[in-house]
């Protein structure tokens, strides 16, 4: 044979070859984009379902202990929709309430998130077609529980009730209210039930005194407090001023400014105050240790005016979902967190 013809030869079979890898690899990719399609379906998937589930557990009812399942239905099915993941494109996520919301315990909500052909929404493939593969089924799950919490992170407010005597503990009936703080002529030897907290680096606020009653009664102490082994300084002085200004912003803040018992509310929340519960404060002589034994929150039925320099400030108890934790031993504080347990 020609040597040239031969050089020709070998040439066309060179650039079928590479005709034929660059076919081969340029499916490879295509096929990566739609495993990217597919993952990305995962992960929108489980944020969705993790979503749901922390919106179906907020439904306890934190007098029973025991999840509203109708109440937490709708919300799962609200936050749901609130989220997006690829079918053919980037869609809304629809759940059947009464199929994808489950209640494994009588505390849990477990929430499945779906992207398949039953449903008629499977994740819509483009390259893999050319394997006789349209679609795919993708689907998460999730479970929330609601424990009483043992550790408040977010929201505590810089006064503290005591234990009621005889350990009888609090009442919820709204004729019943509690003193937050004392006014003038009931504190133990110059402490109004003013805590002062140490510095948090979870907030932007560095000061104390009347500055940290102000801003904490205001906007919340944001570190962890934990139950039990927690000991906190007391805060000496009445410190009317700061602490009204901080009240009355957190009233005027609020979206429901008439309701006088919690039952009634219909606001925003920030008529609601977390608090530890102090052992006591007797004996408690100018700035000194006191004990943490529990949690609580209060609603404050009226604006604060200026009788609450000799009246104080009292509240009314309630049972709510607060930021927090519950990793420890069981608490009985009356006060629900959420978390994702699978």
């Amino acid at each position: 044979m020609d040597p040239s013809e031969q050089a020709k030869r070998e040439r066309g079979i060179a650039v079928l070859f590479v005709a034929l890898f660059l076919l081969v690899a340029l499916w490879f990719v295509s096929l990566a984009v739609d495993v990217g399609k597919v993952m990305a379906a995962r992960t929108e998937l489980q944020a969705a379902a993790d979503a749901a589930a922390l919106a179906g557990a907020s439904a306890i009812d934190p007098v029973t202990g025991v999840i509203d399942q109708d109440l937490a239905k709708a919300r799962s099915a609200a936050a749901a929709s609130l989220n997006k993941a690829y079918q053919a494109a980037e869609t809304a996520i629809v759940i059947n309430p009464e199929v994808d919301v489950e209640f494994p315990q009588p505390d849990r909500v477990k929430v499945t998130v779906r992207r398949e052909s039953a449903t008629g929404n499977p994740v819509v493939l483009h390259f893999a077609q050319t394997l006789g593969l349209p679609s795919v089924g993708v689907r998460a799950d999730a479970t929330a529980e609601a424990q009483e919490l043992n550790s408040i992170c977010e929201g505590m407010v810089p006064f503290a009730p005591t234990n009621p005597p005889g350990d009888v503990g609090f009442f919820t009936d709204c004729d019943s209210s509690y003193t937050l703080k004392v006014g003038a002529g009931n504190s133990s030897q110059g402490n109004f039930q003013l805590l002062d907290y140490p510095s948090c680096n979870e907030d932007d606020f560095d000061g104390s005194g009347g500055a940290a009653v102000r801003y904490y009664t205001e906007f919340g102490y944001q570190c962890c407090i934990n139950l039990g082994s927690e000991w906190v300084l007391t805060e000496p002085g009445n410190k009317v001023g700061p602490l009204q200004q901080g009240i009355q912003a957190r009233w005027d803040a609020d979206t429901d400014q008439s309701s006088h018992c919690y039952a009634d509310y219909t606001g925003n929340g920030k008529r609601v105050f977390l608090t530890p519960v102090i052992e006591t404060f007797m004996g408690a002589n100018g700035k000194e240790l006191v004990r943490i034994v529990n949690f609580a929150a209060f609603f404050l039925t009226y604006r604060p005016q200026g009788s609450m320099a000799q009246q104080g400030v009292k509240g009314q108890f309630i049972q709510y979902v607060a930021p927090g934790e519950a990793n420890g031993p069981p608490a009985d504080t009356g006060l629900y967190g959420l978390h994702l347990v699978e």
